[in-house]
């Protein structure tokens, strides 16, 4: 029998359950028993058992990281949190999974339907200090819509628990090449029955990014180097209300709006060479761009709680509108050798773009709790429209003309009916949970200038299963299955050319198709410290950028297509320390088998490689309080495969340190992301016979200093509802 205080103890080390509560034995609880049966009320009252909350939790279908206190919750935005997460790769192109690909991103279990730089924007306008913890949902259950072949991203805002008014006000200062500064500010009320949040932020300053890339030709050698000063300047704001009309009934409205202007002034240099070397001539052009950007989105929701098991219902309506306008003017130069302006050579183009999304969604979620299962199903609408006006010019004589041929209208729909049932049951050590959706899609794509129109319609089912044997109080055994669909977003449908110059353009392909994945995933986590998993995906009907050349006319097209059949193999060991008080540490060992299979003529017909991924993150105490912290964060991604890309290792270091003055009511705080500036993205391929291969850095050394300053009540709690458009906000 074990003494009260080696109970206590044992108690005490155990790793909480996933709801939070400490599962005690019976024997232990016996002993309990027996120990306190003899003490009056004066002896003692009570027993308290609490604990922190963990920065990384494990739970059947996901991992979540608490955010809220790290210093990559303060001072910064989304996009560079979810950077900062173990596994996670995040930048103005994608958020990605290491060793695998692209993921979808929710807000509080909405999908954010947005091309990636839009996404990127809409990120960067979410203020750090505004997020609560992010979860990693590798195999989303069958509720959640299956858009997304490599899972999905849920970042979880704060909310008020506490009756009153709270808000906050911070400011930011960084230094990239440039700099840029960010203000924003929220503010929340709740009573009994009524709460209202709202936040605005506002974000200005530019960045200095580089492109290179070596075209080897048979005769020929490309040397292209394109500079970039991208300046942007975004706005947002948000406006969510709540209001229990009962004791059952609670509705709620939500807005989310954000602009962003963007111009950039560019040059590219193509130097060419002969086999022997020697610089041929030089092909410089110069271009700015200017895009004006938006989106809206506006939701309402109704949650009825049928009796007090927990039967409910949940309904959402929801709406999302996105505006993009564009426009590039360029201008090329040929010089013979370097330095003598070819006659005739000089010509002046303007490409312009406008894209208009409307979104609408209607979903219906219904929860019932039976004496040995949970059954939930539920059903969803969705009906995209998306137009697209682009159109090329070319100056004669101080004027432009458009060029027909390089123009066009394309109008495109998507609609989507969805039905799902998910079954939980829990016994004894065992929890099973398994769910099958159905969604029927139809789309159209019309192309007015050549009378084109692409028609699909089709049916598919995605079954999702999860395993749970947790035999004691240390070990948790999980298993998961899912099939995903990752449907094109919509700029990828869009024929809109892009052009760097004459001889180097990217466009769209309005015939892409939807890829398809399988996901098995097999994890052991010991004691919430070491996690060990072991998974599997296949991928059917791939797609990606390919860049095309041409040895004849030297003409460099990228362009998205379905070509590719891939299998991912990985094995990961995680390791979270938080026993020590004044440490916070999370590693992470990744090893991978990619294997991708290509259709493309001309192209390998296939590439495979093993590697690795290593990646530790750290949180110091300086102080008991714990005012006074510091963080330091390292990646190493080795040398890997990404479809038809060998891309070449790369490493990241961040460093920062926070302080907590005025009754922790100001918060200051300091941080050095890329610290080595060895974020560099290098990778190369083979199309048509012809090697190609780029390095690519995106200006992400930067120093950033911050204040923040808080007010008013200061519990917060997480946000506990779901709006409904959670499948189409983030394809765009």
């Amino acid at each position: 029998m074990m003494c009260p205080k080696s109970m206590l103890l044992f108690i005490l080390i155990s790793p909480l359950a996933a709801d939070g509560q400490i599962s005690i034995p019976a024997t232990v609880q016996d002993t309990l028993n027996k120990s306190l049966s003899g003490r009056t009320a004066r002896e003692l009252k009570e027993i308290r058992i609490t604990s922190k909350k963990q920065l990384i939790e494990k739970q059947i279908d996901r991992t979540v990281f608490t955010i809220e206190n790290t210093i990559a919750g303060t001072g910064s935005d989304a996009l560079e949190v979810l950077g900062k997460i173990p596994g996670l790769r995040a930048d103005d192109h994608s958020v990605s999974l290491a060793g695998k690909g692209s993921l979808s991103v929710m807000i509080n279990d909405r999908l954010i339907n947005l091309s990636a730089e839009d996404l990127s924007n809409y990120l960067k306008s979410i203020s750090s200090d505004n997020i609560s913890k992010v979860e990693v949902i590798t195999s989303p259950p069958a509720k959640y819509d299956a858009q997304g072949n490599n899972g999905l991203i849920n970042i979880i805002l704060k909310k008020q628990k506490d009756e009153g008014l709270q808000g906050s006000i911070t400011g930011s200062y960084s230094k990239a090449s440039y700099f840029a500064v960010t203000g924003s500010g929220d503010i929340s009320y709740r009573n009994r029955k009524f709460s209202v949040s709202s936040g605005f932020s506002i974000r200005d300053g530019s960045v200095y990014p580089q492109e290179s890339s070596s075209i080897f030709y048979p005769k020929q050698t490309w040397d292209i180097l394109n500079r970039f000063r991208n300046f942007r300047k975004i706005t947002s704001g948000q406006l969510a209300i709540d209001y229990q009309l009962s004791k059952k009934l609670l509705i709620g409205a939500l807005y989310n709006g954000s602009h962003t202007d963007f111009h950039s002034d560019e040059e590219v240099r193509s130097r060419i060479y002969n086999p022997a070397g020697n610089q041929d001539s030089l092909l410089l052009s110069q271009a700015n761009a200017k895009i004006s950007s938006g989106f809206s989105s506006a939701g309402l929701f109704f949650k009825q709680k049928i009796d007090t098991s927990g039967t409910q219902l949940l309904i959402n309506a929801d709406w999302f509108g996105n505006r993009n306008d564009s426009q590039r003017q360029f201008d090329n130069h040929t010089y013979i050798n370097g330095n003598q302006l070819r006659e005739g050579s000089f010509a002046q183009y303007l490409s312009s773009s406008a894209q208009l999304v409307d979104v609408y969604t209607l979903k219906a979620d219904m929860d019932i709790p039976f004496q040995f299962y949970q059954l939930s199903f539920g059903s969803k609408l969705s009906f995209i429209r998306n137009a697209s006006d682009i159109a090329f010019y070319q100056k004669f004589n101080d004027q432009y003309m458009i060029d027909q041929a390089q123009s066009n209208i394309f109008n495109y729909t998507e609609n989507t009916q969805a039905l799902y049932l998910n079954l939980n049951r829990k016994y004894n050590k065992w929890s099973l949970q398994t769910g099958l959706r159905g969604e029927y899609t139809q789309t159209r794509g019309i192309s007015i200038i050549s009378s084109q129109t692409t028609v699909n319609r089709y049916l598919r089912l995605f079954p999702t299963a999860f395993l749970h044997y947790r035999p004691d109080l240390f070990h948790t055994l999980s298993f998961s299955y899912s099939k995903r669909i990752n449907r094109p977003p919509y700029r990828y449908l869009n024929p809109f050319r892009w052009y760097s110059n004459q001889y180097v353009y990217a466009e769209g392909n309005p015939f892409l198709k939807p890829s398809y994945n399988n996901n098995f995933e097999l994890s052991h986590l010991y004691r919430n410290l070491i996690t060990t998993t072991l998974s599997y995906s296949h991928t059917n009907n791939g797609y990606s950028n390919v860049n095309f050349t041409d040895t004849l006319s030297n003409q460099q097209v990228s362009k998205p297509v379905n070509f590719m059949t891939g299998n991912n193999y990985q094995l990961s060991n995680s390791l979270s320390v938080t026993q020590i008080s004044w440490l916070q540490s999370n590693n992470e060992i990744d090893i991978s088998y990619n294997r991708s299979a290509s259709t493309i003529r001309g192209t390998a017909p296939g590439l495979a490689r093993l590697s690795y991924y290593l990646s530790t993150s750290n949180q110091f105490y300086f102080v008991k309080d714990k005012t006074f912290s510091g963080e330091l964060t390292f990646w190493y991604q080795f040398k890997n495969i990404d479809a038809l890309q060998v891309r070449e290792a790369q490493y990241n270091l961040n460093a920062g340190a926070k302080m907590l003055v005025l009754k922790k009511h100001v918060m200051l705080t300091a941080s050095i992301t890329d610290l080595l500036k060895s974020n560099i993205y290098r990778y190369s391929t083979v199309v048509n016979g012809i090697e190609q291969r780029y390095d690519n850095y995106y200006d992400t050394r930067q120093l950033r200093l911050s204040l923040r300053y808080t007010f008013g009540n200061e519990k917060l709690r997480q946000q506990n509802r779901q709006p409904g458009n959670t499948d189409e906000t983030k394809r765009n």
